[in-house]
C-alpha cells in the first residue's frame, strides 16, 4: 500500500511546472553570466568585444536608470547648477 502512496506522490509532484522553483535561480545566473562576459571583453578591440562592451554599457545604464531616486536635484546638485553623473549618482543614492 505505502508504494501505491509513494507512486502517486511522485506521479503528481513530477507533474507540476518547475518553473516557479528554477526562475529565480535562473535568473542569478543570467545576472553572473552577463556579468562574467562583460568583465572578460571589457577593454579589447575586437569587433565583437566592442558589441559586447555596447551591449554591457546600455545594460549597466537601464540598470541604473531604473533604480528609484532617494534624493531631489537640489540636495545633489553642484555649483553653478552642473549636473554630471556625480549629481545622478547622488540622486540615486549611489
Amino acid at each position: 500500500m505505502k508504494w501505491i502512496i509513494t507512486a502517486a506522490m511522485l506521479f503528481v509532484c513530477s507533474t507540476g511546472s518547475a518553473q516557479p522553483i528554477t526562475q529565480p535561480f535562473t535568473a542569478q545566473v543570467q545576472k553572473v553570466s552577463d556579468a562574467v562576459l562583460c568583465g572578460v571583453y571589457k577593454g579589447q578591440r575586437s569587433e565583437f568585444a566592442n558589441v559586447m562592451n555596447k551591449q554591457c554599457r546600455a545594460q549597466a545604464r537601464a540598470e541604473f536608470d531604473g533604480l528609484p531616486d532617494r534624493k531631489a536635484l537640489k540636495d545633489c546638485i553642484k555649483p553653478g547648477n552642473v549636473i554630471d553623473d556625480d549629481v545622478r549618482k547622488c540622486m540615486k543614492g549611489l
